[in-house]
C-alpha cells in the first residue's frame, strides 16, 4: 500500500520513494507537474516533468497517486499539449541531478525524511533556472511504494495500453492497425493562409514533427526530415477535424506517409495555416524565403558596384 507521512517519519528500507508536484507560474502563464522516483538504493530510477500553458495541469493535486502523474505527463506528451523546449531543459536539470551523488543523496535524504520544506526549495531552485518566475508556485506530494507494487502497476499499464491505432479509433478516427500518430505543429502564413475554420478534409498542410522523444526523432530521420540541427516541414494531407466544443481546441489528423499520421491541436481558430505547395516546397523546406533572395541579391549588386568604384578609383 502506497504511503504518504509527515514530516519525521523514516523511510523503510527497500521501498521505493516518490516525489510528485505541480507548479504554476502565473505571470508566464505556465503550468506544469512532475514526478521523481528513487529506487531501493537512494538512487533516482526515474524522473518526468511537462510545462504547459494549459492550466488544467494544475489540477492534479500532489496527494494523487504516482500512476495519475506519470499517466497524465505520457497523455499530454502524446497529444502534444507542452512547451517542449521548457520540458527538455526541466528534465535535463533533473538528470544532472541523478548524476552527481551529492545532490542525489541531498534530495533523497530531504524526502526520506519527509522534509516538505527542504524538498521544496531544492525542487523550486531547479524550477527557477528554466522558468525565471520567483513567485513560482509549487506544491509537493511524498509517497512510498514498495518495489513489487511499483513494477506491478508498470506492468500493468503496459498491458491494457492501447496502440495509437486503437486510441484513434476510440475518438472516432479509422486509421489502420500498426499505424503511428506523431505530434505535429503547423506551419503558420498570417498573410497568405488558408484560416483554421475553413479547413477542409483533403487539404494539404505544411507541419513540422515535434519531435518530443525518441519515437518522433526516429521518425524525422526515416522520413529524411533533419537538415543538421533543423526539422523541415512536411506536406500532411488532413484526414479528419474534430472539436467537441466551439471552446475547445481543434484536433486535425493528416496523413503524412503510409502507415504515419500526425495530430495538430490547435486552440485559435483564427490562425492562418500554410498550405503545401509543390513549387515552393523547396524554399519552405531550406527556410529560404523569397525576401532571402532579394537582400542576398541586393548584396551581390553593392558588392559587385563596391569593386567598380575600387577599380575607376585608381
Amino acid at each position: 500500500m502506497a504511503e504518504d507521512r509527515t514530516q519525521g517519519e523514516f523511510l523503510e528500507g527497500g521501498n521505493y520513494l516518490i516525489i510528485k508536484g505541480r507548479f504554476k507560474s502565473q505571470s508566464l502563464n505556465l503550468y506544469g507537474i512532475l514526478f521523481v522516483v528513487f529506487d531501493a538504493e537512494g538512487a533516482i530510477g526515474n524522473q518526468n516533468i511537462i510545462v504547459s500553458t494549459f492550466s488544467n495541469v494544475f489540477e492534479l493535486e500532489p496527494h494523487v497517486g504516482w500512476e495519475r502523474y506519470e499517466e497524465n505527463i505520457m497523455e499530454l506528451k502524446w497529444k502534444g499539449n507542452f512547451n517542449s523546449s521548457m520540458s527538455s531543459s526541466l528534465m535535463d536539470q533533473f538528470k544532472a541531478v541523478s548524476a552527481q551523488p551529492n545532490l542525489n543523496t541531498q534530495l533523497y535524504e530531504s524526502a526520506s525524511n519527509y522534509d516538505y520544506d527542504r524538498v521544496e526549495i531544492f525542487i523550486s531552485d531547479i524550477l527557477y533556472r528554466i522558468v525565471h518566475d520567483k513567485n513560482l508556485i509549487l506544491e509537493i506530494g511524498i509517497q512510498e511504494i514498495t518495489e513489487e507494487e511499483f513494477k506491478a502497476a508498470r506492468e500493468k499499464r503496459q498491458k491494457t495500453a492501447e496502440t495509437p491505432a486503437a486510441q484513434a479509433a476510440r475518438k472516432g478516427y479509422n486509421v489502420e492497425d500498426g499505424s503511428v500518430i506523431l505530434p505535429l505543429q503547423p506551419i503558420l502564413a498570417p498573410v497568405k493562409g488558408k484560416p483554421l475554420y475553413e479547413l477542409k478534409i483533403g487539404d494539404r498542410i505544411m507541419a513540422k514533427i515535434v519531435a518530443n522523444s525518441e519515437r518522433e526523432k526516429y521518425f524525422i530521420d526515416i522520413l529524411n526530415l533533419r537538415v543538421e540541427d533543423h526539422v523541415r516541414p512536411v506536406p500532411c494531407e488532413v484526414i479528419d477535424i474534430k472539436a467537441s466544443s466551439k471552446s475547445d481546441p481543434i484536433e486535425i489528423l493528416s496523413l503524412i506517409a503510409p502507415g504515419i499520421y500526425g495530430k495538430i491541436i490547435e486552440d485559435e481558430r483564427q490562425v492562418k495555416l500554410r498550405m503545401y505547395d509543390p513549387k515552393n516546397t523547396s524554399r519552405v523546406e531550406t527556410g529560404m524565403s523569397q525576401m532571402t533572395y532579394v537582400i542576398m541579391g541586393l548584396f551581390a549588386l553593392l558588392l559587385l558596384i563596391f569593386i567598380i568604384l575600387i577599380y575607376l578609383s585608381f
